[in-house]
């Protein structure tokens, strides 16, 4: 009697044994597998992301930026800029510089200081309504195009098609402008307005 229990606990913890060996066996396997499956995947994150005025769903993957990320910031700093009057020309360009990258900041402050001293030397305040944009994602680059109207006091001096190109680069989790410049409408990722109509911004185009 004692025999046969014998045996047949034994039968039992050998059972016992054989089933855990073979769930070791499929857990292994399964972190191969899925080992295998991690190393096959994308590991660049996708994030999206919400610029200051948000009107669409943006992205960043990797080195990678959606179109729609690079023409919403456009969007921002074309009406930070190009909406002005003397009295807020200074805030404005303050805030878009905080977005512009190191290497290009020297120049672009520059570039802004002419600007503002050109609208308090005029008295003048800018608007501007976009109309389209053209987006290089490889280069980075947008092309903003839109009616551009210049106003003395109350008085509304002209209205005139201008476009604007911005340059960007991204670095350290986040978007820098590198250029933000007139273009030939013709020819805008080519040709830049000359620079010293460019600094007058009651020229006509």
């Amino acid at each position: 009697m004692k025999r046969g229990t014998y045996e047949s606990e034994l039968d039992e913890a050998t059972h016992g044994r054989r089933r855990w060996r073979y769930l070791a066996f499929a857990l292994v396997g399964a972190n191969v597998l899925m080992a295998m499956t991690m190393a096959g995947m994308d590991k660049r994150q996708e994030t999206i992301l919400v610029p200051p005025t948000l009107q669409r769903t943006v992205w960043v993957k990797g080195a990678e930026t959606s179109p729609e990320y690079l023409e919403e910031m456009t969007r921002y700093f074309a009406s930070l800029l190009l909406n002005v009057t003397p009295k807020s020309v200074d805030d404005n360009i303050s805030v878009f510089l905080r977005y512009v990258a190191p290497k290009a900041y020297g120049d672009v402050k520059s570039d802004m200081d002419l600007r503002a001293a050109a609208l308090k030397h005029n008295e003048l305040s800018t608007a501007f309504y976009p109309v389209s944009y053209a987006t290089d994602t490889a280069t980075r680059q947008v092309v903003v195009d839109g009616d551009y109207l210049t106003i003395v006091g109350k008085k509304l001096v002209s209205t005139t098609r201008r476009s604007w190109r911005f340059g960007y680069t991204y670095a350290g989790g986040r978007l820098w402008v590198t250029e933000f410049v007139e273009v030939n409408r013709e020819h805008p990722f080519d040709k830049t307005i000359d620079d010293s109509a460019a600094a007058d911004p009651a020229v006509e185009r």
